[in-house]
């Protein structure tokens, strides 16, 4: 393995870039801004009925149902019926929103920190390292530094 090899495979930002990353939070955002109402919905009726309500079979009728401004929909009708009237299940959804939707961006910034979209995480630029060390002893240490680049020979042409 030569040492220009090495060097990339050291280097190399494996972190996703920001388009990446944004197109990953937009999917997430709308996810959990589509299955909010539901979760909402099934979380009501388990403080109603005692069951989660959730539309087992029938995600397609209850979507339709949230369309038309009706929860309840594709749920059977003993749960349906335990549920209260839509407005109060609209203010309900749109606090689920906020808080899911929140939630979902304090999450994605966390991850973005975490895992340092288009950062190379934990090496400095030089203009850091300067201001950081001071100019004069990164000159003087420039073979530790970057042995590659700046390697010590003795007379005979060997690295000392």
């Amino acid at each position: 393995m030569s040492m220009e090899r090495s060097r990339r495979a050291r280097f190399a930002n494996t972190a996703p870039s920001t388009g990446e990353f944004a197109i990953g939070f937009v999917l997430v955002g709308v996810f959990v801004f589509l299955i909010t109402p539901l979760a909402v919905q099934g979380l009501v009726g388990w403080a109603t009925s005692g069951s989660f309500a959730w539309p087992n079979g029938h995600l397609a009728s209850a979507y339709g149902g949230l369309l038309r401004g009706r929860f309840g929909a594709g749920l059977t009708d003993v749960v349906a019926a335990g549920l209260p009237g839509n407005a109060v299940m609209w203010v309900l959804a749109v606090i689920g929103e906020v808080l899911a939707i929140g939630a979902t961006v304090v999450v994605a910034m966390w991850m973005r920190d975490v895992i340092g979209a288009n950062s190379r995480h934990g090496l400095a630029t030089a203009t850091q390292a300067a201001e950081a060390l001071g100019l004069t002893p990164l000159r003087k240490r420039a073979d530790q530094i970057r042995p590659d680049l700046y390697a010590r020979t003795n007379r005979n042409g060997l690295l000392r």
